[in-house]
């Protein structure tokens, strides 16, 4: 076994013990990502859409009203579909505009965990892919990665077609949440994750799929029935 690198010493023992193993396999090695709640604290797509319902900035939205109760009643009701009605509802935004926003936003946003991105940055030197898989829109998750230095192309997340530079409104699959998580994995990056690395259940089946889930939890949080889930699977779990 390799020695512990110190980009892994933040981290639980377990971790270590998990990570430490992919780092010697050989031949292609893919490591998977969540973004929300794992990469960073709080909601950077959530953030986005108050942000464009504060500005009035939804051509197609009446942003009198409550834009973002209307989104939670959808998680609510079916998670992967209101994720993807925040995609629908920034309809007639020049994506250049969404790009440039979603680059102040990143540039901005207080909340990224610094060691999740050591890691990233020392997996990334052993060779292996890193990706991100997130059902947050692909635009802002994006200029996130761009931010913290790493490959845009290498991220996935909820997007939809573009016309005369426009945003159609319209949501491409596969969708990047829960089961569609995988499918996006399979169909783009073309292998199942050495490493998955989640926060909830919209990354269960990813972390099913991949041969070592991890597990990030909030201590001011506590358990829920996700991480009990992880607690029965044997997953490891690192707590912020």
């Amino acid at each position: 076994m390799i020695a512990i690198p110190s980009w892994l010493e933040p981290f639980s023992g377990e971790f270590q013990e998990a990570i430490l193993p992919v780092l010697e396999k050989p031949g292609r090695r893919v490591a998977c990502f969540d973004a929300d709640g794992t990469l960073w604290s709080e909601d950077l797509g959530e953030a986005f859409l108050r942000w464009l319902v504060a500005g009035a900035l939804l051509p197609t939205i009446d942003c009198s009203k409550d834009v973002y109760a209307e989104y939670e009643a959808r998680v609510d009701r079916d998670q992967c579909a209101g994720y993807s009605w925040a995609v629908e509802c920034m309809s007639g935004i020049p994506e250049e505009k969404v790009n440039g926003w979603s680059r102040q936003l990143a540039a901005a946003w207080p909340n990224y965990r610094p060691s999740m991105f050591r890691m990233m940055r020392g997996l990334s030197e052993a060779g292996v892919e890193v990706w991100w898989v997130s059902a947050t829109n692909q635009w802002s998750v994006r200029a996130a990665a761009g931010h913290k230095g790493f490959n845009p192309e290498r991220v996935l997340g909820i997007r939809g077609p573009v016309s005369g530079g426009v945003l159609t409104g319209q949501v491409e699959r596969p969708v990047t949440c829960r089961g569609g998580k995988v499918d996006a994995i399979r169909e783009i990056i073309g292998k199942m994750p050495d490493l998955a690395c989640g926060d909830s259940r919209g990354d269960l089946e990813m972390m099913e799929v991949s041969d070592q889930p991890l597990v990030v939890a909030r201590r001011d949080k506590g358990e829920n029935e996700f991480l009990r889930g992880a607690a029965e699977n044997g997953w490891p779990v690192h707590w912020f």
